[in-house]
């Protein structure tokens, strides 16, 4: 049975993670949804359902970054309360030692870095690639609405487009430069007006530009005006087909990325990079370091909410804090280093001979050996 100590610290340890984690899923959440979702939906890109589906196909995604964060956050508050209070002296003095005490939070990070496993693995990639899917799908639904009043369209490659107003179908005022392939502008068209068509069969827009002018530059110099002049023409209408494809891709021959395959797709990739190899230095395979590195670092990202679990219980007792916001501060701060150095792991990925894929573990199995000295030092105290 459980006793009455580990129900009180499992009750505080579930509060503040749950609390922590919740925070940290809409923080991140936010920050998405703030770069890839808020402009489209303003722009009219998106309708609010479609909007929805998406912030909920993030969850999973932002889950395996804010549950460490989470676990780590949700220690320090709860132990650091405990610590604050004197409740982990009064326990203390009664006999039990610091593991026993700790026994819920241990227990609390195996079944959270369980949990993580399954959402880095299997149900954050699926959610990243049904996201994007849908996202593209969404938008192509709509393509008309690239074309945005009072603002610089750059996603067309090639070409930067501004258009002064917009009143229903009724498009003015547009601005067009077509850039060579060192963004050099060779040709800059100004129209008073101008019609969008969707062509489905081709996958572009039409874009008839009526009653304007064309200024054609010279194709090695187009900056050099001075012994290339500028050669103006007056035209009546002119049509410009616009590309969909290469903004949006397609669905059907868009290239599923590393960080959307789920484990057991990663496991098929990482054979046929195997029998590629063909009794070469397994090491010198790009695809095959690139799968080992993405695979253990989603294990590692998992491993690490129970190493910044080890960590964090020392630590609160020493600071001996129960403001939420300070907890939650340097809860940050030690997640902000933690993926530093995961981060300076991946620099070397392309270098196989440091083997980077056993170097995205080195962060845990450093936390975990500070964390448990320091754990062993304060039980003795």
């Amino acid at each position: 049975m459980i006793s009455l100590v580990h129900r009180h610290v499992l009750k505080e340890i579930l509060l503040a993670t749950g609390m922590a984690m919740a925070l940290f899923v809409f923080v991140l959440l936010i920050g998405n949804a703030l770069r890839d979702i808020v402009q489209l939906l303003a722009a009219g890109k998106l309708s609010l359902a479609v909007c929805c589906k998406l912030l909920l196909l993030l969850i999973p995604y932002v889950t395996a970054y804010a549950l460490p964060l989470g676990m780590l956050a949700g220690t320090l508050i709860a132990v650091g309360r405990l610590a604050a209070d004197q409740e982990m002296t009064a326990m203390k003095s009664a006999g039990l030692s610091l593991y026993h005490i700790a026994a819920p939070v241990f227990l609390i990070a195996l079944l959270a870095m369980v949990f993580g496993v399954l959402v880095n693995l299997h149900y954050g990639p699926q959610s990243r690639l049904t996201y994007k899917q849908l996202l593209a799908s969404a938008i192509s639904e709509n393509p008309l609405g690239f074309i945005e009043a009072k603002r610089f369209i750059h996603e067309f490659p090639g070409y930067v487009i501004y258009m002064g107003a917009r009143e229903g179908h009724q498009m003015r005022d547009f601005w067009i430069w077509e850039l060579d392939e060192h963004k050099r502008v060779k040709l800059f068209l100004r129209a008073a007006e101008g019609s969008l068509k969707l062509d489905s069969a081709e996958n572009q827009l039409i874009l008839t530009l009526k009653n304007g002018t064309a200024e054609k530059r010279n194709d090695q110099s187009p900056e050099d005006f001075a012994s290339n002049p500028v050669r103006s023409l007056y035209f009546g209408e002119l049509p410009i087909a616009l590309a969909l494809d290469k903004i949006l891709g397609s669905s059907l021959q868009r290239r599923v990325r590393l960080k959307e395959m789920t484990f057991a797709q990663l496991m098929q990739q990482r054979q046929l990079a195997l029998e590629n190899t063909a009794g070469r230095d397994p090491r010198k395979n790009d695809r095959l370091m690139a799968l080992q590195v993405h695979l253990q670092k989603n294990f590692a990202m998992a491993f690490s909410v129970f190493s910044l679990a080890v960590f964090g219980i020392p630590l609160a007792i020493h600071v001996g804090r129960k403001e939420t916001y300070a907890n939650l501060g340097l809860a940050l701060a030690i997640a902000m280093v933690y993926y530093f150095m995961m981060i300076m792991a991946s620099w070397v990925e392309r270098a196989p001979q440091w083997r980077p894929d056993w170097l995205v573990w080195v962060p845990n199995f450093l936390f975990q050996a500070v964390g448990f000295a320091l754990l062993r030092r304060s039980n003795k105290r």
